[in-house]
């Protein structure tokens, strides 16, 4: 009977405890959001230093110090510390080894130093959706045939529109499609030239890198001031065959509507037919035009080249243009505290 007055006391105090607890978290999450917020503002050091004390503190909650360390590693960047922000990430990874970050969340020098300290683990894996032969898909540049007189300014296109399939593509539970920001990382690592992206067997070693089961290649011509067309290929990495080429065809202020018919008819081809939400969601911003895709597809070419100011202002401009651009409001939101004198 003691035995069990005891068991019944125990339990009575973590009741009475409980509360506390929780409020406790909830006082660390609330110092965590301003933390986030000093970082977002580009007061980095003072980010760090109230992060800092966060993490040092008792009892922390497995998320909470996962947020911590993120917090850290992002200001870390921002203040140029860059062997203290890989090694929050390296920290990261050993609290959490399934945990993934949102390269529409994470600047890309983070980005960069997470595909590096994964190198040789696994990559989290979504156990949703019922594909089994193609289950990931890998986009890569699309090469630039334009027979127009404006043909070397349209090379930032290349970027613009697989990063956009890719966005489209991510949008449907049933595929797992390769983030841009990975992709570009095994770029600098190897060494590439954005030329050997359109070339079917280096994409191919890279798609294998990727883990990919299927590549996404293609093309665009701007065939006059009025008419566009994209080209579309699915290449099979383990065989390097061609499985399916499509194309579109239209009105060069329609691109963005002509983008998103070929992501319809490549899922087709891979025999993925999207929820009535998910089509839905890939049709949104269908008539956002030309010159915004433009400045959008300019704003990665300064990105890639670590131009953060020029990539800001890009998306910016893009935004301008067409208000409703998500895309474009994504990437400036992740450069924004890189573009601030705090």
């Amino acid at each position: 009977m003691r035995k069990y007055s005891r068991v019944i006391s125990s339990v009575s105090v973590l009741l009475l405890m409980l509360p506390c607890i929780i409020f406790a978290q909830t006082g660390v999450e609330e110092q965590l959001d301003e933390a986030y917020k000093l970082y977002r503002k580009a007061h980095f050091e003072d980010a760090i230093i109230k992060t800092t004390d966060i993490l040092t503190g008792e009892g922390l909650s497995k998320d909470n110090e996962a947020r911590a360390l993120q917090i850290l590693s992002m200001a870390s960047i921002g203040r140029g510390y860059v062997d203290q922000a890989k090694a929050y990430l390296e920290k990261l990874v050993d609290l959490d080894p399934m945990i993934d970050l949102d390269p529409d969340e994470y600047p890309p020098q983070i980005m960069s130093l997470w595909y590096k300290i994964r190198e040789g683990k696994p990559f989290p894996v979504s156990q949703e959706g019922g594909v089994t032969e193609i289950q990931t898909i890998a986009v890569m540049y699309f090469d630039n045939n334009s027979i127009s007189d404006d043909h070397e300014q349209l090379d930032a296109l290349s970027k613009g529109l697989a990063s956009m399939m890719i966005y489209e593509i991510a949008k449907v539970s049933q595929l797992k499609v390769v983030e841009r920001d990975r992709i570009n990382f095994l770029v600098d690592e190897l060494k590439l030239q954005q030329s050997d992206l359109v070339d079917k067997s280096t994409a191919v070693k890279l798609g294998k890198l990727v883990g990919a089961h299927t590549l996404l290649m293609g093309g665009f011509m701007k065939i006059s001031k009025k008419q566009f067309r994209i080209d579309a290929r699915l290449v099979k990495v383990e065989t390097g065959e061609i499985i399916k080429a499509e194309y579109v065809e239209g009105k060069s202020d329609e691109v963005m509507k002509l983008e998103k018919e070929l992501v319809m008819k490549m899922l087709a081809n891979l025999d993925v037919t999207p929820s009535e939400t998910e089509e839905k969601a890939i049709m949104e911003g269908k008539d956002t035009g030309f010159d915004a895709l433009y400045h959008y597809s300019r704003g990665l070419a300064y990105e890639d080249k670590k131009d953060y100011v020029a990539a800001f202002q890009q998306y910016q401009k893009a935004l301008d243009i067409s208000p409703g651009y998500v895309e474009a409001e994504k990437k400036m939101s992740r450069l924004e505290p890189f573009t601030s004198q705090g």
